[in-house]
């Protein structure tokens, strides 16, 4: 291993323990706070699972289910493929959809929307991003390829202004009925980037 190998593995090791595990406790507990209680749990982009069954526990799901583009063998819950699009199961499956930092990695986001609050029965809970021009934008981008490189996920920068957000969850027949903005995800040093203005979750209602 050369020495750049193991500056990588440390840098991912140092980010994973002071960004990652704090990131995801603090986004699993406001998306709880969205649901409140939930039987069934479906979390699209699940990747291992650890934060999905971290979120059933707290709003009490017993059925917990995960749907990836890419199944991974060390995941901890019941993972079910699909092709970034189209959700394997049928309308209203699941009480609660969770979707967490994924809208922006697909490549029709408001396709991939429409059909999580389609299968969701109750509730639908997003975390995603808020960007409010060009300079925000930018640093989005450079902040996902940072975050997402050790698992090589595609950044295709596909973010929205709030305005935009609304739009879309309207036009794929939802309603943002509770938004926790801005959101503190990070510490320092990472804070010093990631800026909770950027930061958001929210409880979307199927319109039926």
């Amino acid at each position: 291993m050369t020495m750049l190998d193991q500056a990588k593995q440390l840098f991912f090791a140092y980010h994973h323990r002071t960004s990652r595990i704090p990131y995801g406790q603090r986004i699993t507990s406001s998306l709880a706070s969205h649901i409140g209680h939930a039987d069934s749990l479906l979390d699209v982009g699940c990747g291992d699972g650890h934060n999905t069954r971290a979120l059933a526990d707290l709003v009490g799901a017993t059925r917990v289910v995960g749907a990836d583009v890419l199944v991974r063998p060390t995941a901890v819950i019941d993972v079910h493929q699909y092709d970034g699009t189209h959700l394997p199961f049928p309308d209203r499956s699941f009480d609660a959809v969770s979707v967490v930092d994924v809208l922006h990695h697909c490549t029709d986001p408001q396709a991939v929307l429409k059909e999580i609050i389609r299968v969701a029965d109750k509730v639908v809970v997003i975390k995603d991003h808020f960007v409010y021009g060009p300079v925000t934008r930018k640093m989005m981008y450079y902040m996902d390829v940072v975050g997402n490189a050790k698992d090589s996920i595609p950044v295709p920068g596909t973010y929205f202004e709030p305005s935009q957000w609304v739009d879309i969850i309207n036009q794929c027949r939802g309603r943002i009925e509770t938004l926790q903005w801005p959101l503190k995800t990070h510490d320092l040093p990472w804070l010093a980037v990631a800026w909770p203005i950027l930061h958001f979750t929210a409880k979307v209602v199927p319109v039926r």
